[in-house]
Order: structure tokens, then C-alpha cells, then sequence
């Protein structure tokens, strides 16, 4: 299996991608990124790092190097509350993620469906992500509505007639490092949950890549990665 990951340098995207590794039904990931990849990552014989200067724009001779995906996870991005510029923040959120999954949806998507495959795009939003963008919100409205807008676009790439391409959505809260010093009961009390469970359940989706469209909230997220990471089968739900 051939997967993309954008984002693999930052604090979840880089777990994603250490997991993806450890897995042996992946046998190629696709990086795309603004630079090259730190070592070790680099040398990995399953890496391949696509170098993308313009996120808004998958001209020919890059969809040629990322032909054969079977699956994207993206995990690229900065919630606006991290922001100080609004308008960047919403370049990077939306029009990136919705330039490459435009590009997929239509390059790398269709060529899947001979096989009888279909592409799958898992998206990392975050906890509370709005797709009413009129609804009153009182708390993190820029974040949640932006997160909202680009579920909404890529639902309706998935809806378009004819297209071979599913999105699932993760919504976590509360990420912490792996190694943090919090109790699991903490952790469960507060509704948070550590990188690699996230990254664990995450990539767990494009491996099943069980056909539907599924949101996943924190809760159903930290519960499918913590029995993945025990070695059990992990049941979907999405509450």
C-alpha cells in the first residue's frame, strides 16, 4: 500500500508518519513537503520525499510522482487560535487541503476504481469543527469554523457524480506527547489523548479503508488507537 502524508515535520504529522513506517501492509509513503526531511526519516527506503513549493498547485510532473496512492492523510496546518495571521492561516488550512484533495480526487482517484479500490483522504480537523458557518459559536469561532469549511469541501468533492474518493475526518482534543507524565485515568477524565494514539488510529483508517464516510471524535479516536497499540482489533465507531 502507497499513502501521502502532508505535514510529516510537525508534532502529530511526524507521529503519523513514524507509525506508517512500522506498518507492514504500507510499503511506500509519499512525503510532500517545503523541504527535505530530517535524517533518519530521510534514508528510509519506504520514504520518498516530493518536494512542493507551491501547496496550491499539483502540476503534471508532481501527480506523476504520486501516482499509484491508494490513501492521503493530511496533517498539515495551524489552528487559527495559534494564529496570527487570519488570512494565512486560512490559505494553509483550506485552500491547501482543498487544492490537494481536488488534485487526487481527480488524478489518482479514478485510476483506483479499475482495481475496484477507492481512494481514501483521512483529514486532521479538530475538536469542535463547525460546518454551519452561520451558527453562533461563543468559543474558538475562527478555528472551528475553518476547520468546518474545509470538511465541507472536501464532503462535497466525495458527493461529486462519478468520483471514486471517501474523506474521514479526525477530530481530537487535547493532544499530548506520548511519553507525557499524566496518569491514562487522567487522561480519560479529561478527554484528551497522547500523539501516538491519535497517529495509531489515524492510520489505521487508510489501511482498513472500510467504505463510508466517518467522523471521528476524540473519545471514538482515543479508543480504536489505545487497542490498536494493545494489538486488538479495533472496533469503528464514531462518537
Amino acid at each position: 500500500m502507497k499513502i501521502i502524508i502532508s505535514g510529516a515535520t510537525g508534532f502529530i504529522g511526524k507521529e503519523v508518519l513514524n507509525y506508517a513506517l512500522s506498518q507492514k501492509s504500507i510499503s511506500s509513503v509519499l512525503c510532500i513537503s517545503r523541504r527535505a526531511l530530517p535524517e533518519p526519516i530521510s534514508s528510509n527506503p519506504k520514504v520518498k520525499v516530493i518536494i512542493l513549493e507551491d501547496f496550491t498547485s499539483y502540476p503534471p510532473e508532481i501527480l506523476a510522482q504520486l501516482e499509484g496512492a491508494d490513501a492521503c492523510i493530511w496533517a498539515l496546518g495551524k489552528p487559527a487560535f495559534k494564529s496570527s495571521d487570519l488570512e494565512l492561516c486560512r490559505k494553509i488550512e483550506i485552500d491547501f487541503c482543498h487544492a490537494a484533495a481536488d488534485a487526487f480526487c481527480s488524478s489518482l482517484a479514478p485510476a483506483l476504481k479499475k482495481n475496484g479500490k477507492t481512494f481514501r483522504f483521512v483529514y486532521l480537523s479538530g475538536w469542535g469543527a463547525e460546518r454551519d458557518a452561520t451558527k453562533k459559536l461563543w468559543m474558538m469561532r475562527d478555528t472551528r469554523t475553518i476547520k468546518g469549511e474545509v470538511e465541507n469541501g472536501l464532503l462535497a468533492l466525495q458527493q461529486q457524480e462519478g468520483s471514486n474518493f471517501e474523506v474521514s475526518v479526525a477530530r481530537p482534543f487535547g493532544v499530548v506527547p506520548k511519553d507525557t507524565s499524566m496518569p491514562n485515568m487522567v487522561i480519560g477524565c479529561f478527554d484528551v489523548i497522547k500523539v501516538d494514539t491519535l497517529a495509531a488510529a489515524m492510520v489505521n483508517e487508510v489501511v482498513e479503508n472500510l467504505s463510508g464516510t466517518r467522523t471521528y471524535e476524540n473519545k471514538a479516536l482515543r479508543n480504536i488507537g489505545e487497542k490498536i497499540l494493545k494489538g486488538e482489533d479495533a472496533i469503528v465507531v464514531t462518537k
